[in-house]
């Protein structure tokens, strides 16, 4: 296994017993009978999706049955929220979105997909990922003043990915643009690649 991996995969267990111990809690003794799936708002080989396969990985050889990853990403969110909050309460599916998928979806439609606490039951934290800002190198910049400096000398030619319209890594890109006084191209990838300038 891959060291980098393996220290995922290490950092992730207590988080698993945890889970386990909160599934195997519920009334039916042989939960679970059959597959159970793990709706991610994330493509695959994202932040969210990665965690999600070594759990669900780790869970399969628990239960002896298999937990099935299933990756619905777009629309902020919402695709992946709307098909988690609206599978049968029966226990066999989970829904593992970005937070941003509960910040930031409230308020920006009227028929939002779901609602906290009606619609959802936290079960689990998987923890958090850092943001930071990136510039290519050749753009010439040392830091996020040099970076802000450019940006105003060349408003709207700059871009920065983001993992999705509405997402976090969009509203920080948007915050910055307000705090600084610049004005950036953002790149919505659904895929949810690695936002950079």
């Amino acid at each position: 296994m891959h060291a980098s991996r393996c220290r995922i995969a290490i950092a992730l267990l207590p988080l698993l017993s945890a889970f386990t111990a909160s599934i195997s809690s519920a009334p039916a003794q042989d939960y679970p009978n059959r597959p159970v799936r793990f709706v991610t708002d994330s493509a695959p080989g994202s932040a969210i999706d990665v965690p999600v396969r070594l759990i669900a990985e780790g869970l399969s050889r628990i239960w002896s049955e298999q937990a099935v990853v299933v990756n619905q990403p777009g629309a902020g969110g919402a695709i992946a929220a709307r098909s988690a909050a609206t599978a049968a309460p029966d226990g066999y599916t989970f829904g593992v979105m970005a937070l941003s998928a509960f910040v930031a979806l409230p308020g920006t439609a009227e028929n939002l997909p779901i609602q906290v606490p009606r619609d959802v039951t936290p079960v689990a934290y998987l923890g958090g990922a850092p943001m930071l800002i990136a510039a290519a190198p050749w753009l010439g910049v040392k830091t996020l003043s040099d970076l802000i400096a450019l940006a105003k000398q060349k408003p709207g030619e700059l871009s920065y990915g983001v993992n999705g319209i509405g997402r976090l890594t969009h509203l920080t890109g948007e915050l910055l643009q307000r705090q600084a006084g610049i004005k950036l191209l953002m790149v919505p990838y659904t895929g949810g690649t690695i936002d950079q300038l």
